[in-house]
C-alpha cells in the first residue's frame, strides 16, 4: 500500500533518554572478551541506555512531549497517538493515561499502536491521517520502548543490542505533503517475538524457565527473542524496494533526497542498506553507538542527534572563521 497525505507538517520532534548507561565493554566478564569485541564491532553499539524499573516508555515519551508542548500548543492538540510494544498496562490504553498526564483536552482522541522498529512510521501515518482528514488540528505522537526490561541479562544476542528511549513528534496542519509506502509480511512473526505473556501463551511456571536456546542465547519464553539472521535478510531484501517506492510516491529522485532516515537497528545493517541504495555515507546517518537499538524511538532519536551534529558543525565553522579574522 502506498499513498500521500496533504495539508500537514511535522512541527517539532523531541526525544528523552533514561539516565542509566551500560558500557558493553564491561560485559566481557560475562560473555568473554573476544565475543564481546566481535559483537560491538559488528553492531557498532558501545553503550546502551537502560530504563530503571520505575521508568516506563510512557514516562520517557511524556518527558519528550513536555519539551514541545508549550501552553499555547497544548490548547491546539486534540489527538494523541502512543506507539510502543512496552505499554504501561495490558489495559487501559497508555495513550489515554498520557492525555491526562500531559494536560490535554478531554475531547482529545487517544490511540495506542503496538509496533516496534517500524512503529515511528506507523505512528506518523496514523497521526498525519487524523490531521489531513480534518478531524484534528494537531496530534502529539509519542513513540518509545523500554525493551531492555524484556531482555534476559544472560542473552548476549539481545542484551548487546536493545536500549530504551522515548520521543514525541507534533504533527499539525500545514502546506506539506508526506508520502508513505507500506509492506507487511506476518509470516516472519516467529523471528522477532516475546513468545509468552499474551492470550496465545499465558505466563506459567514453564514459560519462566531459562535455558540455552539453539541460537546460543540464554532466555525464557517471557524474554525477547530476535532471529538476527532472518531479520537482517528480510531488511536487506525488502527495505531497498520500500525506499524506492516511497521516493516514487512522493515524486522525488534518489539524488534529490538529502537524508535517508533508516531505523537504527545496528551499524552493519544501516551501512549495508546504504551501499545497496548506492547513496553517499553522509546521507545515511548511523546513530546507535551510545544508545543501542531503541525500537520505535530510533528514527526520531537519530534525527535529533543529526540536528545537534549539524548545529555543532556550524558553530565550529563560525568559530574558526572568527579565529582566522
Amino acid at each position: 500500500m502506498h499513498t500521500t497525505l496533504n495539508g500537514i507538517k511535522i512541527h517539532s520532534i523531541a526525544t528523552a533518554l533514561p539516565p542509566d548507561i551500560e558500557d558493553l565493554n564491561d560485559l566481557d566478564i560475562i560473555f568473554g572478551e573476544d565475543e564481546t569485541k566481535r559483537i560491538i564491532k559488528t553492531n557498532g553499539i558501545e553503550q546502551i541506555r537502560k530504563a530503571p524499573d520505575e521508568l516506563c516508555s510512557s514516562d520517557m515519551c511524556a518527558a519528550a512531549a513536555k519539551i514541545i508542548l508549550t501552553p499555547e500548543l497544548i490548547e491546539q492538540v486534540d489527538g494523541i497517538v502512543f506507539v510502543s510494544q512496552t505499554p504501561d498496562h495490558i489495559l487501559p490504553a497508555t495513550a489515554g493515561i498520557l492525555q491526562h498526564r500531559l494536560g490535554l483536552s478531554k475531547s482529545c482522541v487517544a490511540i495506542d499502536i503496538n509496533h516496534g522498529c517500524n512503529g515511528y512510521i506507523y505512528g506518523l501515518y496514523q497521526s498525519a491521517m487524523m490531521v489531513a482528514g480534518g478531524g484534528c488540528r494537531s496530534v502529539i505522537m509519542c513513540a518509545g520502548d523500554a525493551l531492555s526490561r524484556y531482555v534476559n541479562p544472560l542473552d548476549k544476542n539481545e542484551r548487546m543490542v536493545f536500549g530504551d528511549a522515548g520521543s514525541a513528534t507534533l504533527i499539525t496542519r500545514g502546506d506539506r505533503e508526506i508520502g508513505f509506502a507500506f509492506h507487511t509480511d506476518g509470516s516472519g512473526a516467529e523471528h522477532l517475538i516475546i513468545p509468552a505473556g499474551g492470550c496465545r501463551k499465558p505466563i506459567c511456571d514453564e514459560t519462566s524457565n531459562v535455558d540455552m536456546r539453539p541460537d546460543g542465547g540464554m532466555r525464557s519464553d517471557e524474554d525477547l527473542f530476535i532471529n538476527g539472521i532472518e531479520v537482517m535478510n528480510f531488511s536487506l531484501r525488502e527495505v531497498p524496494k520500500a525506499v524506492a517506492e516511497a521516493i516514487d510516491v512522493i515524486g522525488w529522485t534518489k539524488e534529490s533526497v538529502t537524508l535517508f532516515g533508516l531505523h537504527q537497528a545496528n551499524k552493519f545493517i544501516v551501512d549495508y542498506l546504504r551501499k545497496m541504495l548506492k547513496v553517499p555515507a553522509g546521507k545515511v546517518p548511523v546513530a546507535m553507538k551510545h544508545t543501542g537499538n531503541t525500537s520505535a524511538a530510533s528514527i526520531p532519536l537519530m534525527l535529533c542527534n543529526e540536528r545537534e551534529r549539524l548545529i555543532s558543525e556550524q558553530m565550529l565553522s563560525k568559530s574558526v572563521l572568527c579565529d582566522d579574522e
